[in-house]
């Protein structure tokens, strides 16, 4: 495995770990396993995700597990406004990722990562280096913070 990126099976754990810390929660700890049906039963990874959970975690997956995540197991409702989102040329490449993207972008969790005369793209495919995803963790800290 490549050595700047974390597997979609690690981030799973880190997403629950973080819950643990801001609702000070004493619960056991999981084994990654264990975090991966846990999220799976909740409906905030899909099947894939579990079954290769040691793939590197690409911008798509990582904004589909976050929006999920935060939907679901912190109750933090879409918000109504994604025009800033539009922006991106790139957004409708998958048209049911779209929402996750703009969601996750229009929080600043995940900006773009692509600027060039056509415009901004947030680049889907793209595989997150350790420094973005400590990025992502301490933007989520905030939000969940504030909630």
């Amino acid at each position: 495995m490549e050595k700047d990126g974390l597997s979609v099976g690690d981030f799973v754990l880190l997403l629950l770990n973080l819950r643990k810390k801001c609702q000070n929660e004493q619960k056991e700890n999981l084994s990654q396993t264990e975090a991966l049906h846990y999220a799976h039963f909740r409906l905030w990874i899909e099947d894939i995700d579990e079954r290769q959970s040691l793939r590197l975690l690409n911008r798509q997956t990582a904004a589909r597990i976050i929006h999920n995540f935060l939907r679901i197991e912190c109750g933090l409702p879409d918000l109504p406004d994604i025009s800033a989102a539009k922006n991106l040329k790139d957004l409708y490449t998958c048209r049911l990722c779209a929402n996750h993207i703009a969601q996750v972008y229009e929080r600043g969790i995940m900006p773009a990562c692509e600027l060039d005369e056509e415009g901004m793209f947030f680049n889907h495919l793209g595989i997150l280096s350790k420094k973005e995803i400590e990025e992502i963790i301490k933007t989520m800290k905030k939000i969940m913070k504030n909630m």
